[in-house]
């Protein structure tokens, strides 16, 4: 199941994507990692002002 996640970067600029498995924050705080259908993305967390995510797959964890 794939869902929407944004991501907004300190210089206001935006990357949406609709297809999106699974993305987190590595341990170091350091790098967030996006999974999607097609690739996966590491980017920096200096770079990003704030991430949000449909929130329809926290209601599918918490019926899991």
């Amino acid at each position: 199941m794939g869902y929407l996640l944004k991501v907004v970067f300190v210089d206001n600029s935006e990357l949406v994507l609709e297809d999106t498995q699974k993305h987190f924050v590595s341990d170091d705080l350091e790098v967030l990692e996006i999974t999607t259908t097609h690739e996966v993305l590491i980017v920096p967390m200096r770079q990003i002002k704030y991430v949000s995510c449909d929130a329809t797959i926290f209601k599918e964890a918490v019926r899991g």
